[in-house]
């Protein structure tokens, strides 16, 4: 691969066209991962003015956001910790490390699995909150948040079948083979499905009377970030897109604390 900002960005734009597990693992420079925070910073402008054109469009309106929150109620070197370290670290090990491996794919789709049956139980089974003790109900009420418990326990048994799938499954050789050329065809849906699932996780930071189709519009940056973050995960190693995604968390961050210092003096 060329070692030119143009090329980067044809490898990635190629790499989404088809996205792989087994790609090449490069080792990456100084220089190199200056560009890929270029090629991070293009892609957020980007997907930013897409955002504003069609919040305009549909009419969303200005929503607070819980970071602002967090840094009410921090220390400023706690709140750097937060978003510049343990947020990507945590989030990274989730949401990317599993994509190199045959298990990590295989425990990615458990996951999705387990999703979708959290939100068909929300549908079609009974919430089971009378099993919930009456105080801590009345907690959960009084923060707004729904609870099904019915779907909370089914997402928990399919997600616990999974596992117990998984290990299984690594328990012969020639089952793990079958299963990784089974999750090879299915892994360009289980790495932009990865990506989109890191997107809307991030629309639990947004506070305000909101709508339900506003959550793709509100999730955009950071499921463009993911596709990046994915692809590097993959192409240069998991510190390369930790320390992507501490980059991206730090500017807002230093931005924050900057408004925030001016307002108290």
């Amino acid at each position: 691969m060329s070692d030119t900002f143009s090329g980067l960005f044809r490898d990635f734009r190629s790499f989404l066209e088809y996205p792989q597990r087994d790609i090449l693992r490069e080792k990456i420079s100084f220089g190199r991962f200056g560009q890929i925070v270029g090629l991070h910073y293009l892609i957020l402008i980007s997907v930013v003015l897409i955002m504003s054109a069609l919040s305009g469009i549909i009419g969303i309106d200005q929503l607070e956001h819980n970071v602002e929150d967090l840094l009410a109620d921090s220390s400023m070197m706690w709140f750097l910790f937060l978003l510049v370290i343990a947020a990507p670290v945590l989030e990274e090990i989730f949401f990317r490390y599993p994509l190199r491996f045959k298990r990590g794919s295989l425990f990615i789709l458990t996951f999705i699995a387990s999703l979708l049956a959290y939100y068909i139980g929300t549908s079609y089974l009974p919430d089971m909150n009378d099993l919930i003790p009456a105080e801590n109900l009345s907690e959960l009420e009084a923060t707004g948040q729904e609870v099904n418990l019915g779907a909370v326990m089914l997402a928990m048994v399919t997600f616990t079948l999974g596992l117990i799938g998984i290990f299984i499954v690594s328990l012969s050789k020639e089952l793990l083979n079958w299963s990784s050329g089974f999750v090879k065809s299915l892994f360009p849906y289980i790495f932009f499905l990865t990506a989109m699932i890191f997107g809307f996780v991030h629309f639990a930071n947004f506070a305000g009377d909101m709508k339900w189709f506003w959550i793709p519009i509100l999730v955009l940056p950071q499921f463009g970030m993911g596709l990046l973050l994915g692809y590097i995960r993959l192409r240069y190693g998991m510190i390369s897109n930790i320390l992507l995604h501490a980059v991206n968390n730090l500017v807002p961050a230093v931005f924050m604390l900057t408004v925030s210092q001016m307002r108290i003096g």
